[in-house]
């Protein structure tokens, strides 16, 4: 693997990329593979049937257009631009899967594992928006127990005292637990 190129070649490679050259393609992108599993990393999501290996393909495509589209006049290196192109395409990948005819029978509507409402019940519209993903992401990477809470307090509508009842704790256990999580997916979601 290649170091990411300096200034001056990363032009002279756009340049060629421009006019269609496929090597200059490998040239200015390979060096960003380790970025692209890094995001691809980041934003898995356990239950949805898309491997690192697609998201990561997804990010190359993303990378791809990107260098079709960058005007090196604005000031900013490729990377800065292209990085919000890969994300984007990723983020597209895992939309296709949420709206693949098999996800949306498995996941969609069935019950949340802690017996909670239907997927599709909980999501806003018809289709999966991208805050949608976003909400769902942020929620995987919660612990266990504030998944819990957040499920009962927010999709069940439950109290904290009832969610301290069927949880085997106290209330004030389950409003510190609600607010570390809330905390969490504010950080997460910002």
């Amino acid at each position: 693997m290649s170091a990411a190129p300096d200034v001056h070649e990363e032009a002279a490679l756009l340049s060629r990329v421009r006019s269609g050259d496929a090597q200059a393609y490998g040239k200015l992108l390979e060096p960003y593979s380790p970025l692209l599993h890094h995001l691809a990393r980041r934003l898995r999501m356990p239950g949805v049937p898309v491997a690192e290996e697609e998201l990561v393909q997804a990010g190359y495509i993303g990378l791809m257009r990107a260098a079709q589209r960058f005007d090196s006049d604005r000031g900013v290196r490729f990377i800065t631009y292209a990085a919000a192109w890969a994300l984007g395409e990723m983020r597209a990948a895992l939309r296709a899967a949420f709206e693949a005819p098999e996800m949306k029978a498995v996941s969609m509507d069935a019950a949340s594992p802690d017996g909670g409402r239907a997927l599709r019940d909980i999501l806003p519209g018809d289709g999966i928006s991208e805050e949608a993903v976003e909400l769902r992401l942020a929620l995987s990477r919660l612990d266990a127990q504030q998944r819990q809470v957040i499920a009962m307090r927010y999709f069940e509508d439950r109290t904290q005292a009832e969610a301290a009842r069927l949880m085997g704790s106290s209330q004030a256990q389950v409003s510190r637990v609600e607010r570390r999580a809330l905390d969490r997916l504010r950080a997460l979601l910002s």
